[in-house]
């Protein structure tokens, strides 16, 4: 069914306007005639000095006060037009990414079609963050469409009718692809090469769906997405790099398993998938950054020059964008440092100067990305640093983004039929019922405010999200064991115990040093935290126990 809109009304630029005569053309005047005979060149020659000393006196010919109000009256009209369109609010844009089978040979502007025609003529309230249902209604959509996912915003719904849809399409490789290369300058049969990276093409079916996945606060994917986006635009306007600089390097640090090797690969296939327009292809080029060190002297630099030059090569594709990951960064820079203070061989630091200066080179491509990845940001050297344009830290996941994977969790059990389909409430009215939330006799808030405690008591214990994605295996495992259906009450119960269990803390020792003014001798007597603090107690740690029981000539205090 065609797409009914509205016309477009004519802006000011629609007007048609008489033409006016260029500065630059001629101005045709009469011929000068006296008595009947033409003006020589000589007196021509004398009329256009006299004219031109008379305009450097500060005085204007009529057409030079003619095109000075032109150009003025040209420039007010710009100025309208400008700030009538900054005044129009326009629709907020709409991601719409549509997945075909990868066999399908179908026009990527008749699916786009398709599926704008869709969801504003069968979708009264679109939700934002979710897959998309009832397309498979459409027979030209069913033949080829596998999916489609509806990019999440700053509003979790907006009506159809009045959003800008940017509709990607795009189809996953059917056979992943993976292109390993070693350590070795030379094709050597060895037992102990060391594969030096991988390179992938893209969008991977493997990938594919990670983005979603992965749940941050403070909007840190929008703001990855957004400086790919405006490095490209300002390489596509030509601007001089060496005037407006950026080196199309981002660094993600933070603690482990925050998912931040999981971020990078799952950017690169949005960029494949988002730029297919501008790159129709794209690929991943993942470099092990402890490979980059050969066992043999002096070659590292040369190992480096070489996969280097397999990205180049890569690169000088223009119709194909590269993103060049390089995990666990700071192994390269923490051996810089140790190679200045003469703890390393020189060969170290060549490795990583070498790799400074081919990140230099690579900044003047427009269709090349490199993303690093560090869990010690501290030991990074300045002069990499230097090169990141855009640091970001990964951190552990608040109560919100728990309560977000665990849901997830228990959402995907559901669809494999694992536990009784539910309905859970989101994170701002759950978090509410956390204290009593067993005394509920309405199920939706008894399960959505056990799930929320759970994710209280796994932010309080600082649990990763890496961890977080394997409750439900390890409550199974200890707890759930069998084939009997358990209830949804069940597995909440069964992961929290999990996570007191297991990740809770130990109860921490304390040593009490009583100081007798009567001997002079320090009595150390043993006391298990209770929640109680206590004005002369101090805590040791374990590793500090023996040395203390030694200052007490051998004495065990450990029950006394």
């Amino acid at each position: 069914m065609p797409i009914l809109e509205a016309p477009t009304p004519p802006g000011p630029s629609s007007i048609r306007r008489s033409p006016r005569k260029s500065s630059t053309s001629p101005v045709k005047t009469p011929s000068n005639r006296f008595n009947g005979f033409a003006t020589s060149n000589s007196m021509q020659s004398i009329a256009s000095s006299s004219t031109m000393a008379h305009e450097m006196n500060g005085h204007h010919s009529d057409e030079e006060e003619y095109e000075l109000e032109r150009i003025q009256t040209d420039q007010e009209e710009e100025d309208a037009m400008s700030e009538a369109s900054e005044e129009d609010e326009p629709y907020p844009d709409v991601h719409v990414e549509v997945r075909l089978h990868p066999d399908s040979r179908v026009q990527d502007s008749n699916i786009e079609y398709k599926v704008k025609d869709h969801i504003i003529e069968y979708v009264a309230v679109l939700n934002l963050g979710e897959y998309l249902n009832g397309w498979e209604i459409d027979p030209d959509l069913l033949a080829h469409v596998q999916q489609i996912w509806v990019e999440e915003a700053a509003v979790r719904s907006i009506n159809p009718k009045q959003a800008n849809f940017q509709i990607y399409v795009y189809r996953p490789q059917r056979h992943e692809f993976i292109e390993d290369f070693n350590n070795e300058l030379e094709d050597y049969d060895d037992e102990d090469t060391v594969t030096a990276g991988s390179m992938r093409t893209l969008p991977s079916i493997e990938l594919d769906g990670l983005w979603q996945t992965l749940i941050y606060a403070d909007n840190l994917k929008s703001r990855l997405l957004n400086f790919c986006y405006s490095t490209t635009f300002f390489s596509e306007c030509l601007v001089d790099s060496n005037i407006i600089a950026w080196n199309r390097v981002i660094l993600l640090h933070g603690p482990p398993g925050t998912g931040k090797t999981s971020l990078c690969r799952a950017l690169a296939q949005k960029i494949a998938v988002r730029m297919r327009e501008s790159y129709p292809r794209a690929k991943l080029i993942e470099i092990n950054s402890h490979s980059l060190f050969s066992k043999w002297f002096s070659e590292s630099g040369k190992l480096v020059q070489k996969l280097f030059d397999t990205i180049t090569k890569e690169v000088e594709d223009d119709g194909q964008f590269v993103v060049v990951m390089i995990d666990e960064v700071e192994s390269l820079t923490a051996a810089r440092a140790a190679a200045m203070t003469g703890n390393e061989p020189s060969d170290s630091m060549r490795v990583v100067n070498a790799l400074l200066t081919q990140l230099d080179r690579l900044r003047v491509r427009k269709n090349v990305l490199v993303m690093t990845t560090s869990n010690l940001i501290d030991a990074i050297d300045e002069a990499f640093l230097s090169r990141v344009d855009l640091s970001e830290l990964v951190p552990l996941p608040p109560p919100e983004a728990v309560y977000s994977i665990l849901k997830g969790c228990i959402e995907e059990m559901m669809r494999k039929k694992m536990i009784k389909e539910r309905k859970l409430l989101e994170y701002q009215r759950a978090s509410v019922l956390t204290g009593f939330w067993e005394g509920q006799t309405n199920k939706i808030s008894r399960y959505s405010g056990g799930l929320a405690a759970l994710a209280k008591k796994c932010h309080e214990l600082q649990i990763s999200g890496r961890t977080l994605r394997k409750l439900p295996v390890l409550a199974h495992t200890t707890k759930l064991s069998g084939n009997r259906k358990r209830t949804l009450n069940d597995w909440i119960k069964a992961m929290l115990d999990i996570v007191q269990q297991q990740f809770q803390p130990p109860v921490k020792t304390s040593l009490v040093i009583a100081n007798e003014t009567s001997n002079g001798n320090g009595v150390v007597k043993n006391y298990h935290s209770n929640g109680h603090s206590h004005s002369r107690t101090k805590s040791v740690d374990r590793s500090q126990v023996g040395s203390m029981v030694a200052m007490e000539g051998g004495k065990d205090i450990r029950d006394e």
